[in-house]
């Protein structure tokens, strides 16, 4: 089993992950990795709007090996028709 990092953040912070996980393999890191962007949507999800939040996965080398991220941008029927005027 490999140790890897799940470093997280949005466009203002990154949260570099000091401990790690092991997983079976690059297939388990990613599941691993998507199911934290969940929980990491779950929690900034009132102040989502126009972030953008990431997860990225390092091995014990340092090397970036993925990528996920998610952005939400709201836009209310209000604003759209005040858009349009």
């Amino acid at each position: 089993m490999a140790r890897y990092f799940f470093d997280s953040g949005d466009r203002d912070t990154v949260l570099k992950d000091e401990v790690g996980i092991e997983c079976d393999g690059i297939e388990n890191a990613r599941r691993e990795a998507m199911q934290g962007l969940i929980d990491l949507t779950r929690e900034a999800l009132e102040d989502l709007n126009g972030q953008q939040l990431f997860i990225e996965i390092r091995d014990e080398h340092g090397e970036k090996l993925a990528r996920f991220s998610l952005s939400l941008h709201t836009q209310l029927r209000d604003q759209e028709a005040s858009d349009l005027r």
